[in-house]
């Protein structure tokens, strides 16, 4: 494995030419550009403390499914009262150089382990400036995949997703794994929801990807709750209406995923077809699986949220990695 560690910490000379929109991502106080990142790698979102470990656990071992670099991100963030001081160029004596050391050694101490137990792995690293949201996000531009951990604050019954790994699965232009405490079995199936939204479509597709490269069964969850045929509520099971309103989502499922049998005429596919709340339904099928992909964002909700409210809720209380697909995200 090489390894290959950058800090790109922002540069701030007197005479430095005027900035440009091409220039501005390397102005003091924003992210360095990601041409840093390889591209189609897998970026792995870390922050100095113990989530790191999955986060890294995860990435890794994805690098090697997918044959793909891995790069370690490792974001300098300036403190909210200091950034008026650091757009201008004053800094206090010594930070630039503290903010940077304290990184440096985190890395310093993970490139080598992952050198010695990946060594077919190419890594490279990197400590942009800014936040760490933004700094993922940046480089989801090049990255095939991005992994972050969870860090998920409070208890069972009101569980907080951190802001990093919020903002990074709502505005990453390629998929984002959110990783908590467990970073999955990949003997396990991947479990996928479908509604037939775009979002749900492209999630399909890219967990087909991943289940044929794990050689696992994709488990495909479609719910429904409310359903009106013919001016009635559908309630009774086996009723004609009930087995229209299940015929149709049974169509929408084949159209989906005609594609992808087509690509992996070998992959094996249950349809879990049910009336019933979908985020519980995911939780429920996630016991047994090492991967759950879901939409950005589905039929529900409004058109302008950048997460629909299945999708944050599975991250939220999701065990296992989730990984979160935009109707327009790139996988290559």
């Amino acid at each position: 494995m090489s390894a290959e560690h950058r800090n790109s910490a922002p540069d701030r000379h007197d005479n430095a030419p005027e900035q440009t929109a091409d220039s501005a991502a390397t102005r003091p106080g924003r992210p360095a550009r990601d041409d840093q990142v390889p591209t189609g790698g897998v970026v792995a979102g870390l922050d100095g403390t113990d989530k790191d470990r999955t986060v890294l656990a995860f990435a890794v071992r994805q690098a090697e499914i997918l044959g793909a670099p891995l790069h370690l991100l490792m974001a300098q963030e300036v403190h909210a009262g200091l950034v008026g001081a650091w757009e201008a160029g004053f800094i206090p004596m010594g930070l630039e150089s503290e903010l940077g050391q304290r990184s440096s050694r985190a890395l310093d101490g993970t490139l080598p382990r992952l050198a010695a137990d990946h060594p077919a792995v190419t890594v490279t690293a990197s400590q942009p400036w800014g936040t760490p949201s933004q700094a993922l996000v940046d480089a989801s531009d090049q990255a095939r995949l991005v992994v972050v951990g969870s860090g998920r604050k409070g208890t069972l019954e009101r569980i907080l997703l951190g802001t990093t790994s919020l903002n990074t699965a709502m505005h990453a232009s390629c998929p984002v794994v959110v990783v908590g405490d467990d970073p999955g079995d990949v003997r396990r199936p991947v479990v996928v929801g479908v509604d037939g939204s775009d979002h749900s479509i492209r999630a399909a597709t890219v967990a087909g990807d991943e289940a044929s490269r794990r050689g696992v069964a994709l488990v495909v969850v479609t719910t429904w709750w409310l359903e009106v045929v013919d001016g009635i509520v559908v309630t009774e099971e086996g009723s004609p209406q009930w087995e229209r309103v299940e015929s149709g989502y049974r169509k929408m499922i084949d159209q989906v995923l005609r594609p992808i049998r087509d690509k992996h005429p070998d992959l094996a596919i249950e349809i879990d077809l049910r009336n019933a709340r979908a985020v519980g339904t995911l939780l429920e099928r996630a016991g047994d699986a090492g991967l759950v992909v879901v939409g950005g964002r589905g039929h529900g909700g409004f058109a302008g949220m950048a997460l629909g409210s299945v999708s944050h809720k599975v991250l939220q209380r999701c065990l296992i990695p989730v990984a979160i697909v935009r109707a327009q995200a790139h996988t290559d």
